[in-house]
């Protein structure tokens, strides 16, 4: 079938469409990944409520700030799929596009009348990638439930609540680069694919090391190690309440450390597991807490050692290392906000118009895709 070309521009995906009828934030991270690198994003929303990341405050410009963020440069499209003019339409702009996002529970685009497979033997060119919670079963879960059934959870916040969407987030970026190798297959065969990103997979890169350890009857460098036992490897808490990220895996970073701050006599236990290396960590934390973060700060800054300030969110806008992996992102009220940049800088970048209006776009979009008169002025009446 013939496509819809956008402007040629001088990123990767130029001129590939990608139509992302998801929800929430697994295909949000999704599809910015693919604007970023110069997809043409078409948003499908319910055009009663929209995607529900519009409602979630702050507000900016009177949309969800999470939704301006990730669907900058998008076009959003009205389509109710629970009738039949949304399903012809959808059909319609699938018939021309290069990627398809979904993310329902496993049957509902079928029960929409929207079965993955005609979709593909309509347009066998097509990429669709579905985001479903697990690997055949219809079961539910947020992120919170994947975390802890891969046993994340216990790893990353032993105590409390984690306040970041890992599974969601990793879901996300393991499906762009799924989708990214089904457009580099289909350039060699014509032929688009059928891809599955359970969200349940997400967590699995951040434990796959520590779980063969466990596997094999182990656990020391996931667990031990890296897990704050070494005093080497932890945070310390400051005099002013603010913490140390001290990454001092190599001995002869643990050495430097301990002598700059002046308790050359623990250099010997940096890496130590075990009671020796308790009482370390307990001598080095009293010592910390006697002056302010910036005081170590000043110590070791011209010695190149991996010891970084813990940040707040509210500190990492004046984080000068941080500086070259955000950009000003527009908003829908034409402000900008300082936000992480392309996750690959040197391939994309953020597209210049903000967030779209729900349905902003309806009619021009399914103009241009052909769609006959009567079903236009049924959702789109001018």
């Amino acid at each position: 079938p013939g496509r819809v070309t956008p402007p040629a521009t001088d990123r990767p995906l130029a001129g590939i469409t990608v139509l992302d009828v998801s929800r929430m934030l697994p295909g949000a991270v999704l599809a910015r990944s693919l604007v970023d690198l110069g997809a043409r994003l078409i948003k499908v929303e319910d055009p009663r409520m929209g995607d529900l990341m519009r409602l979630a405050p702050p507000l900016v410009g009177g949309v969800g700030v999470g939704y301006c963020v990730y669907y900058r440069g998008a076009e959003s499209v009205g389509l109710d799929l629970r009738e039949p003019a949304g399903v012809a339409a959808l059909r319609l702009l699938a018939a021309r596009a290069d990627v398809l996002i979904e993310s329902f529970r496993p049957g509902t685009m079928a029960r929409y009348g929207l079965p993955l497979e005609q979709l593909r033997a309509d347009n066998p060119a097509l990429v669709v990638c579905s985001l479903p919670g697990f690997v055949g079963a219809t079961e539910v879960g947020h992120d919170l439930n994947f975390t802890g059934l891969t046993g994340v959870l216990r790893r990353v916040n032993v105590g409390g609540m984690p306040s970041l969407q890992l599974a969601d987030v990793t879901a996300g970026l393991l499906a762009s680069s799924a989708i990214l190798a089904a457009l580099l297959l289909r350039a060699r065969t014509g032929q688009g694919a059928l891809l599955r990103q359970p969200l349940l997979g997400g967590p699995l890169p951040f434990i796959t090391w520590a779980w063969a350890e466990v596997a094999a009857g182990g656990g020391g460098m996931s667990q031990q190690l890296l897990g704050g036992d070494a005093p080497a490897y932890r945070c310390y808490r400051c005099a002013d309440g603010h913490e140390l990220a001290v990454g001092c895996l190599e001995p002869k970073f643990w050495v430097s450390f301990a002598g700059a701050v002046g308790r050359p006599e623990l250099a010997n236990t940096g890496l130590d597991v075990g009671p020796a290396g308790a009482a370390t960590s307990a001598a080095m934390q009293a010592w910390l807490a006697g002056q302010p973060r910036a005081h170590w700060l000043a110590l070791v800054a011209d010695l190149a050692l991996p010891v970084w300030p813990v940040h707040d969110l509210e500190d990492v806008a004046r984080e000068p290392l941080l500086a070259p992996l955000t950009e000003a992102t527009p908003m829908p009220d034409g402000s900008t906000l300082c936000t992480p940049g392309p996750a690959l800088p040197d391939l994309g970048r953020t597209p210049g118009t903000p967030a779209p209006a729900l349905g902003a776009h309806t009619r021009a979009v399914l103009t241009e895709f052909g769609a006959p008169s009567e079903l236009l002025e049924r959702l789109a009446p001018a």
